[in-house]
């Protein structure tokens, strides 16, 4: 029986009890399973840019690589920041934004990995709203007040001369399932959605105001990040972990059908047409190969989020880690192929 991610809302993690049963005929092992170090890692969106993530765990990568990662999904940024300060798991896969925020307020962290520098997102509205003009006075919805969503619309209302709670109500409204449901239901105008929820809005009649991605604003979109205390005491596990994460971008690009199938199980996504838009968009079109964090998509956060000009984007990463892997060789093994 294969770990499934776990729904969690903002009760503590750490008064679950997770039972993980894995058979050795289900993972191909180069350790034994009881060496494997246990990590948890919480990821705020059900996004194909979890891509790499979802593979690496469900193909048996990071067991391989000695980690026992069990998967848990935490809808929104700013509560999947919450249980990584509080200690209930290691890493997260989260917005930049949601990083960079927690920084400023005086939590430690570092951004370790980035695999996509886009804004991955687009604004569906319903189809009575023809352009931005229309916008005026509507509700618009957002995953959480704060998120890389709640960032992605700043953008566009700026460009609009829009302005938050007095032409537009902006609602937060949870994960993106609900965020559809509330356009759909009546009960917001439009939302900031990313694929494959958009892609499905489509089907459903809604439309697309803007495509995010065509703006070409560089920023993080899919760091993994973590506390600089826990990076200090157990940097050997981080690599491994980094190790097993790299595998897995590299088996998203390489592997379609497997991808694919993987797309499914945790989308939840059936449509063929949707699936394959949605690898177009995750394993091809802005999976990075090397998931260096970029200092200038986190100056871009920087610039939004920081009210002074003392913070620097190199004081929220830590690009080490991928250095380190570099230098091994492991990217050019991966890639040698290609490389022909």
């Amino acid at each position: 029986m294969k770990l499934m991610p776990i729904v969690l809302g903002r009760f503590k993690l750490r008064a679950l009890v997770i039972a993980v049963i894995m058979t050795s005929s289900q993972l191909f092992l180069s350790i034994e399973p009881s060496s494997a170090a246990p990590v948890r890692v919480a990821y705020s969106a059900i996004s194909g840019a979890m891509g790499p993530l979802w593979v690496a765990h469900d193909l048996g990568i990071f067991s391989r690589h000695g980690v026992d990662v069990q998967l848990l999904y935490v809808g929104g940024g700013s509560v999947v920041m919450q249980t990584l300060l509080s200690g209930d798991v290691q890493f997260v896969r989260v917005g930049a934004n949601a990083a960079v925020q927690a920084s400023l307020r005086g939590a430690e962290l570092k951004m370790i990995a980035n695999t996509i520098n886009r804004l991955v997102f687009s604004l569906m509205s319903r189809p009575e709203i023809k352009s931005s003009a229309d916008l005026k006075g509507k509700k618009i919805g957002v995953t959480r007040l704060g998120g890389s969503t709640d960032f992605a619309l700043d953008l566009a209302l700026k460009k609009w001369g829009l302005r938050r709670g007095t032409d537009v109500a902006v609602i937060q409204t949870g994960g993106m399932p609900q965020l559809l449901g509330a356009i759909t239901g009546g009960n917001i105008d439009a939302g900031v959605i990313s694929p494959p929820t958009n892609l499905q809005a489509l089907k459903l009649g809604l439309k697309e105001l803007v495509d995010f991605g065509d703006l070409e604003i560089p920023y993080p979109n899919s760091p993994i990040a973590a506390t600089q205390n826990y990076l200090t005491k157990n940097r050997d596990l981080t690599l491994r972990f980094l190790r097993g994460y790299s595998e897995g971008i590299h088996r998203v690009k390489t592997d379609r059908e497997s991808t694919l199938r993987i797309f499914s199980k945790y989308t939840r996504v059936k449509d063929p047409e949707i699936l394959a838009e949605l690898y177009r968009i995750y394993g091809v079109k802005h999976l990075e190969r090397i998931p260096f964090v970029n200092s200038d998509a986190v100056n871009t956060v920087l610039e939004a989020e920081a009210k002074t000009g003392s913070a620097k984007a190199a004081d929220f990463i830590d690009n080490s880690f991928i250095s380190e892997i570099e230098r091994e060789g492991l990217f050019r093994q991966l890639y040698a192929k290609e490389a022909r």
